[in-house]
């Protein structure tokens, strides 16, 4: 989803030689970094850590419906085939696929759209060795420019696709299999906090009795959760646990001590180190965020300033991104998502 640039540079002027980063004094990682790749190198960690086996297995469990029946240890010792990929399948058409790269060093997309990760799970229950494709996507920003569904969709579109060759080949289509996209969003609009909604294909019947069986149809599924905290409600279950993983304040100790305990996640050696590392990181974004701080609290108080003026609805698009200095784009993606939302609420009631 994101290209992450990592080439080693000179220490940051803002880490001391003397400073702790929770816990732990600063090592190579944090030495080598400067604010911008602190970010990215962020970004990175915790793509490697939703992509530990026992953390997959409970969002495939949360999210996928043949599942939920399944102790979280079987999804992941017999269900989960293979390592999934992190960062290195090309999600545009135009780029040669990579396969089977080392998915650590982060430059090797630099400037390239790819997967966050990408794996697939066998289905349990059904007699021939059914398996299904499954993107997971971590977003920061609820309001990125675009709809967050409409590029699911286009997510999931270019994952049934590409099995074009592979999956099946001529017009077998029938072959295809089943693709899910879950998105996990930790910055959404305080109203979406700890929400979890799905989006997939339904049949219809317009005129007539005539009705298809859903599983030639229903080949993919879109799943947008959105994160929050203890202060507000279902801060539990799912929410929690990612909540906790993806922190960038909490200690890794407490970090480590409630997905232990709670969700019952193995603190083997690796994931111990994945942990640290992402601690580690988490303070340099902190310590960079007093120099873009103001920006990023800037940008936010725009956002809220933009639908504030889309609900009174008395200035154009243009009007609004000229007094609150977003793009069009984003106004225009921000008034979207609110009349979708609004149209939700009114279906709901």
């Amino acid at each position: 989803m994101m290209a992450f640039p990592f080439a080693a540079t000179s220490r940051p002027s803002f880490i001391r030689e003397d400073v702790v980063l929770y816990g732990w004094k600063k090592n190579s990682l944090s030495e080598s970094l400067d604010s911008t790749e602190y970010r990215a190198a962020y970004d990175a960690a915790c793509k490697r850590l939703l992509s530990e086996k026992s953390v997959l297995a409970r969002i495939v469990k949360a999210c996928i419906p043949e599942f939920k029946d399944i102790d979280v240890e079987d999804i992941e010792s017999f269900y989960i085939e293979g390592t999934p990929y992190v960062s290195a399948v090309p999600l545009h058409r135009d780029t040669s696929r990579i396969v089977g790269m080392n998915t650590e060093d982060a430059s090797v997309l630099e400037g390239t759209t790819a997967f966050d990760i990408l794996f697939h799970v066998l289905l349990p229950k059904s007699r021939e060795r059914v398996k299904v494709f499954v993107d997971l996507e971590a977003q920061n920003k609820f309001y990125p420019g675009y709809p967050l569904e409409s590029r699911m969709v286009y997510n999931m579109c270019r994952m049934v696709s590409r099995q074009y060759g592979t999956e099946f080949k001529n017009s077998r289509y029938g072959e295809i299999k089943k693709c899910y996209s879950i998105w996990i969003c930790n910055d959404p609009a305080q109203e979406c906090a700890n929400s979890m909604n799905h989006y997939h294909i339904t049949e219809e019947r317009v005129a007539g009795n005539m009705k298809r069986n859903p599983e030639n149809y229903d080949l993919i599924s879109g799943i947008l959760i959105t994160l929050g905290d203890e202060k507000q409600e279902r801060y539990e279950g799912i929410f929690k646990m990612l909540d906790v993983l993806l922190s960038n304040t909490m200690e890794a100790a407490d970090k480590k001590r409630i997905l232990e305990e709670e969700y019952k996640i193995p603190m083997t050696e690796k994931f111990n180190k994945e942990v640290e590392d992402m601690c580690n990181l988490s303070m340099g974004v902190y310590e960079s965020g007093h120099v873009d701080g103001y920006e990023d609290g800037y940008e936010k108080a725009m956002f809220a300033t933009a639908r504030r003026m889309l609900k009174r609805n008395r200035l154009t698009i243009e009007e609004i991104a000229e007094d609150t200095g977003l793009s069009i784009e984003d106004v225009q993606a921000l008034k979207k998502e609110m009349e979708q939302s609004e149209y939700h609420s009114k279906v709901i009631q």
